[in-house]
Parts: C-alpha cells; structure tokens; sequence
C-alpha cells in the first residue's frame, strides 16, 4: 500500500485522537500512524505525545495560541532529547541544558516532565507512567524467574545475590561464597525477602506488566 503524501499536522492528530478513543495503545497508535503515512507522518516521540494529550481529555487537534516569540521547541529536537536520556538516564537539567543550549531550562524541564511524562527518582529520569515495552519486559522477566523457581525451587533463590566485585575463579568457590552469605542471614530471610518476588510476578503476569508494588 501506497502512504498517504503530504499530511496535515491536524489530519494526523485528528487520527491519532480517534484511535486512542476507540482504546489502541500508544504502540498500536504509531503502528498504525506509520503505517498509513510513512516518513511523512510523525515520529514516535510525539505520537505517543499527542496520546497522552488525548487520554487526558484534550480534544482539540490545533497548536495551543502562545504569546510573544514562537517556540523553537520542534518534535526532532524532542526527541533528541528524549533519546538523550534513554542513554543516561542520570543526566541532569544542567547536563541536558548544555546540550540543547537553543531552548531554555524551564522549557527544558517542562519538556522532560510534561511532554515526555519523566521524574526524577534515586538520580534517574524515570517514565511517570509505565510503557507498553516496560510492561512486556516486566512481564518476560516474571515468566523467567518463576520458570527458574519451578525448575530449582530455593536453589534458585539462593543464587541471587548482590555482588561487590569479588570475581571466583572455579564454581566451588561461587557456592562457598554462596553458601557463607546465606548462613548469616536470619532464618526467615527466604520467606520474608526474596521470596515476596513469587507472588509479585505473579501478580506483574496477571496484570500484563501493569503492576508496581507500592
């Protein structure tokens, strides 16, 4: 199929309203968006922008009026910025601010919060709200662990533990290590620590990945 030429910025988005009315994810959304408009239509940064905008009840398709200088904020170079903390997400405001000198540190801030739904957490930029992708990868990491569990049972669990560099040269020496951490730990560590990951996968399957325990 041929894409459709030369699109207008209202036609795409009155499309993108449309189809998050009838309940596509943002994924779902830009598929489709690409698919009907190829190169022409609009890049994943902002279709998942406009996605937002629409499931929070805006309805309008047209740029909001604003006063004094037009906004030199364009939908490449947020997604500039949006890949930039893809790569780190522990870059600052300063940081981000000396890489995109062209548009102003509250527009900056505004962008990375607002626009792209990012928070500050523990350091990193974190996505306010979980993504399709998250979801997934939430989801193949908790079929994974409890596929291991099944397998193994507290052998399993055993094995995770938090490394501090120390590199082993045979596997005895792995288990001793192992096995000299676990011997410290009071006896119910099992059942009340690393073993409230079973249900929480659970529960991250059975909700599709949609789950974060508070």
């Amino acid at each position: 199929k041929m894409s459709i030429q030369s699109p207008a910025k209202c036609e795409i988005r009155s499309v993108i309203r449309y189809l998050v009315w009838k309940g596509k994810t943002p994924v779902e959304v830009y598929n489709e968006v690409k698919t009907a408009y190829g190169d022409k239509g609009m890049n994943r940064t902002s279709v998942f922008k406009w996605c937002r905008e629409f499931k929070n009840g805006r309805t309008s398709v047209h740029d909001d009026q604003r006063s004094g200088r037009p906004s030199i904020l364009t939908d490449d170079i947020v997604e500039k910025i949006e890949n930039a903390l893809r790569d780190d997400r522990r870059l600052t405001v300063d940081e981000l601010s000396a890489m995109f000198p062209q548009i102003s540190r509250s527009l900056l801030h505004e962008t990375i919060t607002e626009t792209l739904g990012y928070r500050k957490l523990s350091a990193r930029w974190v996505p306010k709200q979980l993504t399709d992708q998250h979801k997934l990868n939430r989801v193949e990491a908790g079929q994974e662990f409890l596929r291991r569990y099944k397998l193994h049972g507290d052998e399993f669990l055993r094995s995770i533990v938090t490394g501090d560099g120390k590199k082993f040269s045979t596997d005895e020496e792995v288990k001793g290590e192992v096995e000299k951490w676990t011997k410290g730990l009071a006896g119910n560590y099992f059942e009340e620590g690393i073993k409230k990951l079973i249900p929480r996968f659970t529960t991250c399957i059975e909700r599709n990945g949609d789950y974060v325990e508070k």
